[in-house]
C-alpha cells in the first residue's frame, strides 16, 4: 500500500528504500499533495504483483478482471512466478493431476485468450520461445530522468 508520511518542521525525515513510501513537510498546497500521491500511485501500480482469488478474479493495481476456471489455473502458476519463465511442462504438470487433458494446442489458445483479458488491467503474457510463457506488467516502468541542473 503507498504511504505518505507528514513529518514534523525541525524532525528528522525517514530513511526508507520502499518505493511506494515518500515524506512531506506541512504545510503543503492541495496540489503538491495530489502530486505526492498521484507519484507514489504510479510507482505501487507499476512495481505491484498481481494476485488471484479462489473465484478466479485477477487483481492488479486498481484493476481486476475475471476468468475461467482453466485460466484461473494456469494464471497461479504465472502469478506465483511473476517475471520468471513458467515451462510449458509445468502447465502440462499441473493439469495432469487434474481431468483436463491440456496439450501443446489447447495452452496456446488458452494463453491467446488470456492475453486479450489482460490487456486491459495492464499485464501480458510473453513467449519465451523454447521455453514457456512470462507473465510481466504490460508497461514497463519509466526510467528516472537526470536532472539537468546536476552537471551531468
Amino acid at each position: 500500500m503507498p504511504r505518505l508520511l507528514v513529518v514534523e518542521a525541525g524532525a528528522q525525515p525517514p530513511i526508507s528504500n520502499d518505493p511506494v513510501e515518500d515524506w512531506i513537510r506541512p504545510p503543503v498546497s492541495r496540489d503538491d499533495l495530489a502530486a505526492r500521491v498521484a507519484v507514489l500511485q504510479n510507482r505501487f501500480d507499476s512495481n505491484g504483483v498481481p494476485a488471484i482469488d479462489s473465484t478466479g478474479t485477477l487483481s492488479f493495481g486498481q484493476h481486476s478482471v475475471t476468468v475461467s476456471p482453466t485460466q484461473t489455473e494456469l494464471l497461479r502458476l504465472l502469478v506465483d512466478r511473476f517475471g520468471d519463465v513458467v515451462h510449458r511442462t509445468e502447465f502440462e504438470r499441473c493439469f495432469a493431476l487434474q481431468t483436463l487433458v491440456l496439450n501443446r494446442n489447447s495452452l496456446d489458445l488458452h494463453i491467446m485468450r488470456l492475453r486479450r483479458r489482460l490487456q486491459p488491467i495492464g499485464l501480458s503474457i510473453r513467449t519465451v520461445w523454447g521455453r514457456g510463457y512470462m507473465l510481466e506488467n504490460a508497461v514497463p516502468a519509466e526510467p528516472v530522468a537526470m536532472s539537468s541542473a546536476s552537471g551531468i
